[in-house]
């Protein structure tokens, strides 16, 4: 499951694509020319990839430092295209019900990363057990990143403290997402890690609640 993870700017870089294609057709287009890099990336596209650095404005590839990652590139930005068609499929909603469910978009192509960065930003101003909630479940996306990049100690050390601060807020602190759910498929994952294994599997997958009935508070 390791991975060699990206360096920094990189990284950052390809997380500020990956989350402003959920709303914005250049971001898609720049992701896409990413993805299959084929002659001189569209006007808008190019736009965006310059102004976060991976080409120059009137560039036809990634620029040098980034060029040894291409291959690694392409496979992300494709995980981030298929995770904005996701979200731009069922979207719904403002605020932390939107950032949950851009989480879970982001979650199930294993953009952890990325997860942490969503859901922190409405973190930083939520309050009670949202807070903690979200806290709970950013702390097992950010174990499941450093599980990816071969950081098991950290991993075992995350997924323990996310999944404890998850369990102690009510169910409806979240209610957009299925947090049972995760509490339960993440469970053989700390046993696990905390007996110095791995399991098989691929992360479980982070679901989106069931819409409440009409009618029903």
């Amino acid at each position: 499951m390791a991975t060699p993870g990206f360096p920094l700017p990189l990284r950052n870089a390809l997380a500020e694509l990956a989350l402003a294609a959920c709303e914005d057709d250049a971001a898609v287009a720049a992701l896409g020319w990413l993805a299959a890099p084929v002659d001189a990336p569209p006007p808008p596209a190019a736009a965006r990839l310059a102004a976060v650095h991976l080409i120059d404005l009137d560039g036809r590839a990634l620029l040098p430092v980034h060029a040894p990652h291409a291959a690694a590139v392409a496979a992300h930005a494709s995980r981030a295209l298929r995770s904005a068609a996701a979200f731009r499929r069922g979207s719904g909603g403002a605020g932390v019900v939107r950032a949950c469910q851009i989480a879970a978009a982001l979650w199930n192509e294993r953009l952890f990363f990325e997860v942490h960065e969503v859901l922190e930003a409405v973190w930083k101003t939520a309050a009670g057990a949202t807070r903690q909630a979200l806290q709970g479940v950013i702390q097992i996306a950010v174990a499941y990143h450093h599980l990816m990049h071969g950081n098991r100690r950290g991993a075992r050390t995350l997924l323990a403290e996310g999944r404890s601060r998850l369990a102690s807020a009510p169910a409806t602190a979240l209610p957009t997402l299925d947090v049972g759910a995760l509490l339960t498929a993440t469970a053989p994952w700390e046993g696990a890690l905390a007996r110095h294994e791995t399991p098989a599997d691929e992360p479980p997958p982070l679901v989106l609640a069931a819409p409440m009935p009409r009618g029903r508070a």
